[in-house]
Formats: C-alpha cells, sequence, structure tokens
C-alpha cells in the first residue's frame, strides 16, 4: 500500500534535486556560486546571500552593462549576475515551497534579461520557468510545452555551442524526459533519456552522470522492472560515493531503500534508508528527513516491528505539521491509522484515518481520499460496521476510478466484495468479484509482460558476463604469462643484483686490504719518529739500485755501451745531525718527537726528485743523489746538505744547537773507468768510515767536516 503513493514524491525529490543544482558552474562572482552550491542543503541560506547581494550592490549604469562579467568592484552587480541572483531565488523558494516568491523573483529576472537584451540569459529562464510549472504548479503539459520552445530555441549542438548551453540543454532534457515518463510510454521515455544521455557528450561531468542514472533507475522502479533498476541505482551509488558528491549518495540511498522494499530485501533496505537519513540529519533537511522518516516507519511495519514503525511515523509527522504539508500528513496520518489497525487497536485507527479523511477532504487530495476510505472499510469491516464499510468502499472505488488507479481499485474491490457479503447482498458481492477478477486478470497479463521483457534483460546481461567472464580468462592468462615473465626478469635482475653486490663487495674489500697494505707498507718502510724512509727500505732498494749501476757500467765497460752511463752514477751521503742526540734531554720527549717530526717534513719537503733521503739511525740520515747531466763535487753536495738543515734551523727559530754536520760522502762506482762490484753492506760500511772520519775531524776543528 505504500509504494504506490511514495513513488511520485520520490520522482518529485529526483527532479526538485535536478532543478535545483542546473548551473552552478554558470555563475562567475563566487557569492553567487556559494549560494548555488547550497540549494540542495540550505536553501533558506541561499535566499539570505542572494537577497543580500541584490541589496548591498547597486545596479552599474548603462555604459558598463555590456560588461556582464566584470565584477571586480564589488559594489556593484552587473545585470548578468543580478538575473542569476534573482534565478537563485527562484530556484530556493522552489525548494521550500514559496510560490509567489519564486514566480516573483522569476519575473524579476525576465525583466532584466528584457531590459538589458541578454539573449543567452534567456535560455536559462525559459528552462526554470519549466520547472516551476512542473514542481510547484504541478502542471506537465505546460512544462513539457515550455521545454519543447527552449529546444527549439536552443542552437544545434556542435563545437561552436558554448559549454553553459550544453550544460542546460542536458538539464532541460533531463527534465522532460522526468514528465515523459508520467504520461508516455516506455518508447517514448526511453528516446528521451537517450536523448539527455547524447546532450551528456563523450566526457560527461560526473555529477550530471549520477543525476540521470538516479532519474533512469527511478523510472525503471517506477514501471517494476527492478533488475534495470538495479543496475542503474547501484552504479549512480557507486559513482557518487567515488567522486564524494553527497546529496547525490543521499538520493540514491532513497531510490534503492525503495527498491529493496520493494524486493523484500528490508535489511538492505534499512541499511540505505539510514545512510540518507543522516545526511538530511546531517544538514537540517526537513522535507528529506521528513521522506526517510516515512521510508523506515513502512520498513519497520514490514518487519512487524509497529512500535518502532509508529515512533518514526510520528517523527515524519512532526516534520510535516511544521511545513504544513497538507497530501504528506493525510499520508502520513493513513500509515499511523493502517499500524494501529495491524495492532488491533481501533480506537487509534478510526481517529487518525478519519483525521485523513478530513484533510484530504479539505484539500481537494483525491488519492489521499481514497486510500483513507479503503482504510476506514477494512476497520468497519472487523468491527461489523457493514453500511459504514460499504458506504466507505464505494466512494473509494469511485475515487480510484476516477484517478485511474489500478493498484487502489485491486486493492478496494475484494474489501468491497466482503463487505456485500457479509450485508448478506451475495449476488452484488459476486459481481464485484467478478470485476476484482478481470482486473486482476489484466494486472497478472501486464506482471507476465512486464516479467518477459525482465527475463529479456537478464538474457542479454548473462550473455554479456559470459562476454565479460571469457575476456576476464583471457585477462587471467595474460596476467599470469606476465607475472612468470616478471618473475624470470626478477630471478635475472636479482642474480644480477647478487654479482654486482659480490662485485662491489669484493672491490670494497679489495680497496680495504689495499689500504692497509699501504698502511702496512708505510709503517714497515717510515721511521717512526721523522716519518722519512728508513732503513728497512734503503736495504731493500739499495741493492737493486746498486745492480743497475753496475749493470750499465759493466756494458759500457765491455763496450756494448758507447758514452758512459753518467745518469747510473750514484753519489751518497751519510750524516749526521747532532742536536737531535740531545733534543731529548733538552727539551723533553713530547718536544723532541715534535722536533724529529718537523725535521722529517722539512727535509722531505726540500728533497728533490729524484734524490732520496733515508732515516738511517737516531740522529742519522743517508743522501742519495743521481749524477745526471751536471754532477756536484763533494764540497757542493756537503753544502747543499749543511743548507738544507741550516734552513730547517732558521724557520724553526732554534738557538744553542750544534749545526755542525758531519758527512760522510762515496760515489757508486767508485772508479770512473773501472768496474767494481761491492753490495749494498759493503757501501754502507764505506759510508759509516767516511762518516766516522769526518766525525773525528770535527770534533778536533769544532767544525762541520766531511770526508770521502
Amino acid at each position: 500500500m505504500g509504494t504506490m503513493r511514495l513513488l511520485p514524491a520520490a520522482f518529485c525529490l529526483i527532479s526538485l534535486l535536478l532543478t535545483t543544482h542546473v548551473s552552478a558552474k554558470l555563475y562567475s562572482t563566487p557569492i553567487l556560486s556559494d549560494a548555488e552550491s547550497m540549494l540542495q542543503t540550505t536553501p533558506e541560506k541561499s535566499i539570505e546571500i542572494a537577497e543580500r547581494f541584490l541589496v548591498q550592490r547597486r545596479l552599474s549604469d548603462t555604459t558598463n552593462r555590456l560588461h556582464t562579467n566584470n565584477e571586480a568592484d564589488r559594489s556593484i552587480r552587473s545585470p548578468m549576475n543580478t538575473v542569476h541572483a534573482y534565478i537563485v531565488l527562484a530556484k530556493a523558494n522552489s525548494v521550500i515551497g514559496n510560490h509567489a516568491a519564486a514566480w516573483n523573483a522569476l519575473d524579476s529576472a525576465r525583466a532584466m534579461v528584457e531590459e538589458n537584451n541578454l539573449s543567452q540569459m534567456s535560455y536559462e529562464l525559459a528552462f526554470v520557468e519549466a520547472s516551476l510549472l512542473y514542481h510547484l504548479e504541478n502542471e506537465p503539459a505546460k512544462a513539457e510545452e515550455k521545454l519543447n520552445e527552449l529546444f527549439a530555441a536552443l542552437p544545434p549542438k556542435d563545437a561552436t555551442r558554448s559549454r553553459n548551453l550544453n550544460y542546460l540543454a542536458f538539464e532541460a532534457a533531463l527534465l522532460k524526459a522526468v514528465i515523459v515518463s508520467k504520461s508516455n510510454g516506455e518508447k517514448a521515455t526511453l528516446d528521451q533519456f537517450d536523448l539527455a544521455y547524447r546532450e551528456l557528450g563523450t566526457e560527461p561531468d560526473m555529477e550530471q552522470k549520477v543525476r540521470y542514472q538516479i532519474a533512469l533507475g527511478n523510472y525503471f522502479l517506477q514501471k517494476q522492472s527492478y533488475e534495470r533498476a538495479l543496475a542503474e541505482l547501484l552504479s549512480a551509488y557507486w559513482l557518487a560515493s567515488e567522486n564524494d558528491l553527497t546529496p547525490e549518495i543521499a538520493s540514491s540511498n532513497v531510490s534503492l531503500t525503495k527498491l529493496y522494499r520493494e524486493q523484500g530485501v528490508l535489511d538492505k533496505a534499512l541499511q540505505h534508508a539510514n545512510q540518507a537519513a543522516e545526511f538530511y540529519e546531517h544538514f537540517d533537511l526537513s522535507r528529506g528527513l521528513s521522506q526517510t522518516q516515512t521510508l523506515l516507519a513502512d520498513i519497520y511495519s514490514r518487519q512487524s516491528r509497529y512500535n518502532f514503525a509508529l515512533v518514526h511515523y510520528f517523527n515524519a509527522l512532526d516534520i510535516e505539521n511544521n511545513l504544513s504539508r497538507a497530501p504528506r500528513i493525510a499520508n502520513i496520518k493513513i500509515s499511523i491509522a493502517d499500524t494501529y489497525l495491524k495492532l488491533l487497536r481501533y480506537n487509534q485507527a478510526e481517529q487518525y484515518v478519519d483525521n485523513a479523511i478530513s484533510i484530504a477532504s479539505s484539500s481537494e487530495l483525491i488519492e489521499p481520499l481514497t486510500r483513507a476510505l479503503i482504510l476506514k472499510g477494512e476497520l468497519a469491516l472487523r468491527t461489523h460496521d457493514n453500511d459504514v464499510a460499504l458506504d466507505s468502499l464505494k466512494q473509494a472505488l469511485q475515487g480510484a476510478e476516477t484517478i485511474k488507479n489500478r493498484a487502489l481499485m485491486l486493492e478496494c474491490l475484494p474489501k468491497l466484495s466482503q463487505a456485500y457479503e457479509q450485508k448478506g447482498l451475495f449476488e452484488e458481492a459476486l459481481q464485484v468479484q467478478r470485476r476484482f477478477d478481470l482486473l486482476n486478470q489484466r494486472n497478472e497479463s501486464r506482471r507476465q509482460l512486464q516479467e518477459a521483457e525482465s527475463f529479456k534483460h537478464r538474457q542479454r546481461v548473462i550473455e554479456r558476463q559470459l562476454q565479460i567472464e571469457d575476456m576476464q580468462k583471457k585477462q587471467a592468462q595474460d596476467t599470469k604469462d606476465m607475472v612468470e615473465q616478471k618473475k624470470i626478469n626478477l630471478f635475472l635482475l636479482g642474480s644480477l643484483s647478487i654479482i654486482v653486490l659480490i662485485l662491489v663487495l669484493r672491490h670494497r674489500t679489495a680497496n680495504t686490504r689495499q689500504s692497509q697494505l699501504e698502511e702496512l707498507r708505510e709503517e714497515l718502510y717510515t721511521h717512526p719518529r721523522s716519518g722519512l724512509r728508513n732503513l728497512r727500505m734503503l736495504n731493500d732498494r739499495l741493492s737493486n739500485s746498486l745492480a743497475k749501476s753496475s749493470a750499465h757500467f759493466e756494458q759500457w765497460y765491455l763496450g756494448e755501451m758507447i758514452h758512459e752511463p753518467l745518469s747510473d752514477k750514484l753519489s751518497f751521503a751519510m750524516f749526521e745531525v747532532p742536536f737531535l742526540k740531545v733534543a731529548y734531554l733538552q727539551h723533553g720527549y713530547l718536544k723532541g718527537l715534535e722536533l724529529e717530526r718537523d725535521l722529517g717534513n722539512y727535509l722531505k719537503e726540500h728533497t728533490l726528485e729524484p734524490a732520496r733521503l733515508y732515516h738511517f739511525s737516531d740522529a742519522m740520515f743517508i743522501y742519495i743523489e743521481h749524477n745526471a747531466n751536471k754532477p756536484n763535487t763533494p764540497a757542493e753536495m756537503a753544502d747543499n746538505i749543511q743548507a738544507l738543515v741550516d734552513g730547517f734551523i732558521k724557520e724553526h727559530k732554534l738557538v744553542d744547537v750544534d749545526d755542525r754536520l758531519r758527512i760522510g760522502m762515496a760515489d757508486y762506482p767508485f772508479l770512473p773507468r773501472a768496474f767494481t762490484s761491492i753490495n749494498d753492506k759493503e757501501l754502507i760500511d764505506i759510508l759509516l768510515m767516511a762518516t766516522s772520519a769526518a766525525r773525528q775531524a770535527s770534533k778536533a776543528e769544532e767544525t762541520r767536516q766531511w770526508s770521502i
């Protein structure tokens, strides 16, 4: 009983949402865009913003009227944005049901358009007028006529038509589809929905697409084509959820609630109804909240949870009493009376049904009156008041025939037959029963046609599903092959990575070992105090140098070389630095170490390649020089070495130190025309003897001495 009475309300709500959300994107003024965006949630706030915009800003003068979108100066308003403000007022007042205010705002907008020759705005005015005619005045024929005029005036859809006009053309086409669905056949309705879909274009706005699917789903729900309705509404619900379109989520929840309720899936219906109620309660939207409260009550009633149902019916009734909407008040009171009847509380049921009859009669609401009379007749049958039952049901049948409501006729006829039977009028009861059977048979035929159409739709769905399954299998195989290939690639990449890692680690290990080797080599061949090459390195290198020099001289001696290889002659000088012997005694250990290290660094820095310098022992050093192009005489070499040590003493400002060097020198080979073969140890002995002789002479004469 609650199914058919809520379907028109559902279409009205969906269409209203479509109307109030037409062109928020068209406004160039941010404040009007904000007002437009609040139409679905807080229409009263939209009215306040638009009115403040009109009051606080003055209309621009004639010279500026062509600059319709120039709102840089916030103290003025252009004619175009003035029209937009009036349109917002018209839409907002339409949402809350203020007929006069909505039409007055639309008239003001039309006057502004005509005065300023804003031809583009006339299209939107025509659409808003059609919307008001349909929703406020309940005149679908006039609304459709106005929409046809709009379509005739709109330029054809092509690349030159503006985005705003494309947006408006879709809204107009969708509104016409909703209007056509009320009275025309299925083919005409679906053709109009197809026209609206084509207006969406190849890259549709997600919000428009969702509202299109909701409107189409509600049409299939009205035609009881539940599978097609479910496909459209679920698609709209998930698409709205993915794009965070909150009002559209609530609208799709309302429609899905009705669909699941019709199919008896009450747990799903309850879930979607609660989600819709949360939205309307959050934004304090009384009209939407009233509808969801009624839906929740209907679901609880079907679950035989009558006390819960009554709570929600009374909540909805309180909202409708504040809104003063007679049709809704009458319908809710009928539902309350029906619930009390199921609870066998006849007095309360009679009270509410009589109240509903009074409201419907005074407001000339034929459908609610018919439903109330049917319920009153059923109540009279239960209390065996046959005269009241007959009278009420006869009036109800007459009302159902007037509005050609097949569902109400099928509900009324069996009760009327029962009333005749209880009255003893069996012939009349039989006639009414035959009429019911005939009407029910036609309804059954219609239902069978719907089932056949539903079967065809299921067949198409199954065929598509089989195609999709084949594609999914192929995709799964392709995915499996790709996974195998990825595994191979990953294995190869992993192996390569491991090899590279091993090579890197080995390289790092080799570098580390090389560094350690260099450190050990440095430590092994470096004197620990001066940092110069030590005696160990001298022993390693000296023998090789002597052997090389001897080999060259041997070749020269035997005539294998023409010129004497002077470059391979070596000059050796062993010198003793006396002040190093007493440095530790005079300056202490740390200062002595520092002095010896500074001396080593100084000598290393001032010894030029290919000359070499070795720290032989404590205060004794060995200097080796190649006699290349310009060989030095022993005196020159001794002077160079003395100058080197004197330079250190002067640089470090050493005073009271013994700077007299004792230098022993030797050349290798010793004789320029005779080959001499001695080893490195014998050469060092020669240097030690020469240095000892220089030392003795230095002590005797107290001057630096050199010996060769």
